[in-house]
């Protein structure tokens, strides 16, 4: 226990989660569409490609595009974790009240929109082009002055995915290994805090991404993947 103490004052790290080599590629998605977006209106479609995906993953394991797949997302982790603060997210964000907010947000947004474009397709791409740029910018905003992931706490399909998928593919906690020494949940990219979670055994959590960073960095082994917890 020592040993370990020890190594915790030295923010020590089990091993770094490994990052798909792809995601800088899909990091410059975001960047190209809703700029592209502003001289070619019908590329702002491609944002219903992600809610798609987004959904339809989250049935098999949860929120695993908004880790791997979501250039939003990507963007964030890739190039504005470089410029964060890296401070605590505002309590309100994580509420229940501020999820249904920007849901409600998002359904208001898009029906707007499809009435004011009066069914002209370009009208509508243009449409969510200007949302893509909103939303990115408060997610730039949020992940400099607080964490990078700030905006995928709020995030409207990252809500929604969340609460299809919650207990698909939940991370697994062994109870008698846990010695709470919290480094994952000081060190969960969504702030989540997964020790809070230990008695029931999983990481069950809207917020969860299923990026395993709560695993990597835990010196007790006592988070792992239903996969590897099914193989033993």
């Amino acid at each position: 226990m020592e040993v370990l103490q020890k190594n915790l004052g030295k923010g020590y790290h089990k091993k770094t989660t490994k990052v798909p080599s792809y995601k800088t590629f899909v990091a410059l998605i975001l960047p190209t569409v809703i700029i592209t977006g502003l001289f070619y209106p019908l590329i702002g479609l491609f944002a219903f490609v992600c809610m798609a995906g987004a959904v339809i993953l989250s049935f098999y394991k949860g929120r695993y595009w908004c880790y791997k797949f979501c250039p939003r997302g990507a963007f964030l982790d890739e190039f504005i974790s470089k410029l964060s603060f890296q401070r605590s997210v505002p309590q309100i964000l994580k509420s229940v009240f501020s999820k249904a907010f920007w849901v409600v947000f998002f359904i208001l947004m898009m029906a707007m929109n499809l009435i004011r474009s009066g069914g002209d397709i370009y009208k509508f791409g243009k449409g969510i082009v200007l949302l893509l740029w909103l939303t990115t910018l408060l997610a730039i905003i949020g992940g400099i002055l607080s964490k990078p992931r700030t905006w995928c706490i709020v995030c409207p399909m990252g809500t929604i995915s969340g609460l299809v998928g919650k207990n698909k593919k939940s991370l697994k906690i062994d109870v008698n290994r846990c010695v709470e020494c919290k480094l994952c949940s000081k060190n969960c990219p969504m702030e989540i805090e997964v020790c809070s979670l230990k008695e029931s055994e999983k990481v069950k959590s809207i917020n969860c991404i299923r990026c395993e960073t709560c695993a990597n960095v835990c010196p007790k082994n006592a988070i792992t993947s239903s996969e590897i917890k099914a193989a033993f």
